[in-house]
């Protein structure tokens, strides 16, 4: 009895197959990096405009905030590559009644800038809203 080998067609398509099915695996490995990269800085972002935030509510200058941050960020023009941008808006105030005392708020807005990862040169941005009391509430240590 003889033994029956693969044909050179059948062999063909069976590297054409796993050649198929590895560069798919590439593509998909690239796709995952590049999607990292994007949540590290979206993450990186984020992280410095909630400083950002904090530091204001603490009544801090926007330029003495943005020298105070970890990552160094502009407050005007372009972020480059891997840069930010930060800054925020004229404040507003807003006068609401509270258990019938006035209490007045400023608002005001933060915005972050920065630049997508991979050098596609897309910008991507964040705004949020900061409320806070503008004055202090002094209370009587009985």
């Amino acid at each position: 009895m003889r033994a029956r080998g693969y044909s050179l067609v059948e062999v063909i398509l069976a590297a054409a197959v796993v050649a198929i099915g590895l560069t798919a695996a590439a593509v998909l490995v690239g796709t995952l990096m590049q999607q990292q990269e994007l949540n590290a800085a979206s993450l990186r972002a984020a992280n410095l405009q909630e400083q950002a935030v904090k530091l204001y509510r603490l009544d801090l200058r926007p330029d003495t905030i943005v020298s105070l941050l970890p990552e160094s960020c502009q407050q005007s023009g372009t972020p480059p590559a891997g840069g930010y941008f930060l800054s925020f808006s004229r404040a507003r105030s807003t006068n609401i009644e509270v258990d019938g005392t006035s209490v007045l708020l400023d608002r005001t807005g933060c915005n972050m800038i920065f630049a997508s990862p991979g050098g596609t040169g897309a910008l991507l941005t964040n705004a949020v809203t900061i409320v806070r009391p503008s004055f202090r509430v002094e209370y009587d240590q009985d």
